[in-house]
C-alpha cells in the first residue's frame, strides 16, 4: 500500500481525505478498498473517532469521507477569498520582492481566482506608486504581464540598491573622518 502521511484530527481533513484518495486512486484501488484501507492512516483523535463506527455502518468511501470532514470541521482551515487577498497590503519597510512573494502564496489559496482581480489586488496592495505608474505604462494584459512587470521592477529596485550601498561604501572610504563622526554621533567608536 502506497505511504499516506498519518492524520490526527489537528489539521484540514479535507486536505488529508484528497492526498489520500488521490494515492489510492492512482494505484487502482476500489471503494471498498479506500474504506478498509482508510482508517490505517488515522492515529490520535482521528483513530479514536474511526474506531467508534460500527462495523458496516459505511456504504461508500464518499459518506465516510463525509462524516470524517464533519467530525473535524473545527480543524479545517479558513479558504482564502478574493475579498481576503484585497485586504493585503504591504508592509510599511517590506520589499516589493517579499510582497510580491506574499501575494502570490495567498493567491494559490484562493479557488477560482479570477486573474484581472488578481491584478487589481496587487495593485491596490502594493504601496509604491512608482510601482503603479510602471505597471501602467506596460499596460498589462494577463496576471503574467503583470507579474513580468513586477520582476522587472524588482530587479530596477534591487540595481538602485546595490548603486546606491556601493556609492555609500566609496564615499566612507574617500572621507573616514566622516564615517568616525558618525560612529561617534551613533554612539560606536571605532577601536584604536
Amino acid at each position: 500500500m502506497p505511504t499516506v502521511p498519518q492524520y490526527d484530527g489537528t489539521t484540514d481533513p479535507v486536505d488529508h481525505l484528497e492526498t489520500f484518495r488521490a494515492m489510492m486512486l492512482l494505484h487502482g484501488a476500489s471503494d471498498g478498498f479506500l474504506c478498509r484501507a482508510f482508517p490505517t492512516t488515522l492515529t490520535g483523535a482521528a483513530r479514536d473517532w474511526s474506531s467508534r463506527i460500527k462495523p458496516n455502518s459505511v456504504s461508500n468511501f464518499e459518506d465516510f469521507g463525509d462524516d470524517l470532514v464533519r467530525h473535524f470541521m473545527s480543524s479545517r482551515r479558513p479558504r482564502k477569498t478574493t475579498a481576503s487577498l484585497m485586504a493585503l497590503r504591504q508592509e510599511d519597510h517590506e520589499p516589493l520582492k517579499t510582497f510580491v512573494c506574499r501575494f502570490n502564496r495567498e493567491a494559490l489559496q484562493v479557488p477560482n481566482l479570477d486573474p484581472s482581480a488578481a491584478m487589481s489586488a496587487l495593485l491596490a496592495g502594493a504601496r509604491s506608486n512608482d510601482f503603479r505608474r510602471s505597471v501602467a505604462r506596460q499596460n498589462p494584459h494577463s496576471l503574467a504581464d503583470l507579474m513580468a512587470g513586477a520582476e522587472e521592477y524588482i530587479a530596477f529596485e534591487e540595481t538602485l540598491a546595490a548603486l546606491d550601498s556601493n556609492r555609500r561604501r566609496t564615499s566612507e572610504d574617500k572621507n573616514p573622518t566622516k564615517k568616525r563622526r558618525d560612529d561617534k554621533a551613533s554612539g560606536r567608536e571605532e577601536s584604536p
